[in-house]
């Protein structure tokens, strides 16, 4: 039977959409969501019409964080298990070096790995009912996608610290206050906000735009690309000292 796209991929004018089309399930992620993420990020990316990438989901949520089938054991169309597509595994650095900008529009929860995908973004704009869940340690998962350096590069290490291990969830204007998004607006008006800050990017000379991302993220990218290789560690670590069950999630990261 054949499964339909998890996003959907659009240009209104200079601007590319990216919208998680799971509604139903909040937008809740799976490996299949992953790879066609990896896939319009690229075309978008290579696409010469396209001047600023706008990321948001249909319905109430971004993205209520992993579909709990795949993390108990639900295979890809692709025969992957959740952790093992390249978004969560390796896609990280990638996205934050997409010589583009990438605006991400939090129409309401972010959870998880809906989340530490936020992080690698340019730009970060909430509506008023966003909520951005991290319950990584409540779960016994090791957060992903470069989040231990991202998160405190963002908002600080003290107050990464007390967002990662206590497993907050934080409202959207919370979320203002400690720098986690650059701007609340209200929800009606969130989408729209977005894109015209996309238009207002994609009018820029794009060649100054990516040289400024480049510059900006030089030193970033090797402290990005040892945070995920210090995170893929730890969850190995966790797998080989958690006594298996048949009722807990296994180490791999959900991001």
């Amino acid at each position: 039977m054949h499964n339909p796209p998890t996003i959907s991929v659009e240009r209104i004018g200079s601007v590319g959409v990216v919208t998680f089309n799971r509604p139903g399930r909040l937008n809740a992620y799976t490996p299949d969501m992953g790879d066609e993420l990896v896939g319009a990020f690229r075309a978008l990316s290579a696409d010469t019409a396209v001047g600023a990438i706008v990321v948001t989901g249909s319905g109430r949520a971004f993205c209520a964080g992993a579909d709990r089938d795949f993390l108990n054991g639900q295979l890809s169309r692709t025969g992957k298990q959740i952790g093992e597509e390249h978004f969560i595994a390796g896609f990280a650095e990638e996205l934050f070096s997409l010589h583009k900008p990438t605006i991400a529009a939090v129409n309401g929860p972010a959870v998880g790995i809906g989340v530490t995908m936020l992080l690698p973004f340019d730009f970060r704009i909430a509506g008023m009912r966003a909520r951005f869940g991290f319950p990584f340690a409540g779960l016994g998962l090791m957060p992903g996608m470069g989040s231990t350096y991202l998160l405190p590069a963002i908002v600080g290490p003290a107050q990464a610290k007390q967002i990662l291990l206590l497993g907050k969830t934080i409202n959207a204007q919370d979320a203002l206050d400690i720098g986690l998004v650059h701007e609340v607006v209200d929800d009606s008006a969130l989408f729209d906000h977005a894109l015209a800050l996309g238009v207002r990017l994609a009018e820029h000379d794009r060649s100054v735009l990516a040289g400024c991302k480049r510059a900006l993220n030089h030193q970033s990218v090797a402290a990005l690309r040892e945070a995920v290789q210090r995170e893929r560690e730890e969850t190995r670590r966790l797998a080989e000292n958690r006594p298996r069950t048949t009722d807990r999630v296994d180490g791999r990261p959900c991001s």
